[in-house]
């Protein structure tokens, strides 16, 4: 009998949950290994929308910039990534010249920059939060960070699902997401910033003290939910324009790593950036 969408998502779960929790606690090269992993893949997802659009983006340029962005946050001084970024953009306009087809000059060199940007940038700064210095001995707030983001993202994007389906009835944008309500981001509201909330609770009940005010907590999960939304969305319109359905299809019920990451690409940037400035 073959599973329902649903039950393959709840399947592959139970199975990829546990395993990604500790590669979050290990941290380290194994947290590094799981982060460049992520990173290229979803930059060939990346270019394959791309592709479908009929453009022709300089695959292998931009994805190891993409992946030397995600070494330099975890080996060197993030400012590098300013020095990286620069000599990116020139390397891509320096091999587009050796490309026969001008057409493709302006197009090519935008597509391949825009990957580095959406996946390489973004996907960095999990690999920044993971690796948080840590406050004092036993205190790994680059843990506690991820798995706080990673949490709030899901319940939230699992609030939305249910309550979507329950009680959605007015749609959020319609042109870009048939399937997502009003009512389902509501129900992402409410359940994500819950999940927040607990998660910050069971940290600093049974595990270690987080120092993580609960004022900032009320405020970072609507925040991170609302992120989460536009994250989906941007993504949603992504695929819309190359006129595909899924980014790929490596994960059973969910498709591509960028359809399972697209709210995350969005709200671990957020999270670590409020985080620096206005907690720790």
């Amino acid at each position: 009998m073959a599973l329902s969408n649903l039950q393959q998502r709840l399947l592959t779960a139970a199975i990829v949950v546990p395993i990604l929790v500790l590669l979050f606690w290990l941290g380290g090269l194994w947290f590094l290994a799981l982060a460049l992993v992520v990173i290229y893949i979803g930059m060939d997802e990346f270019y394959r929308l791309i592709q479908a659009k009929g453009l022709l983006p300089q695959r292998w340029v931009g994805t190891i910039a993409a992946l030397g962005l995600g070494l330099i946050a975890f080996f060197g001084n993030p400012s590098l990534s300013a020095l990286f970024f620069t000599a990116t953009i020139l390397a891509c306009l320096a091999f587009q010249l050796t490309r026969l087809d001008l057409a493709s000059a302006i197009t090519g060199s935008a597509a391949t920059l825009m990957g580095v940007v959406y996946v390489g940038w973004l996907l960095s700064h999990f690999v920044l939060m993971r690796n948080w210095p840590m406050p004092e001995p036993g205190v790994d707030l680059g843990f506690f960070l991820v798995i706080l983001t990673i949490a709030t993202t899901f319940l939230a994007d699992a609030g939305a699902y249910f309550a979507g389906r329950s009680l959605g009835k007015h749609k959020l944008i319609p042109r870009i997401s048939p399937g997502k309500t009003w009512e389902g981001a509501a129900g992402g509201v409410v359940v994500g910033s819950a999940g927040l909330l607990l998660t910050k609770l069971v940290f600093d009940h049974w595990i270690f003290p987080t120092h993580f005010p609960f004022y900032h907590a009320f405020i970072l999960g609507p925040l991170l939910v609302v992120v989460s939304i536009f994250g989906d969305l941007a993504e949603s319109m992504l695929k819309r324009d190359a006129g595909v359905k899924d980014s790929g299809v490596i994960i059973p019920g969910h498709g591509g790593i960028l359809d399972r990451l697209d709210s995350i690409l969005f709200t671990v940037p957020t999270a670590y950036y409020y985080l620096l400035v206005f907690v720790y």
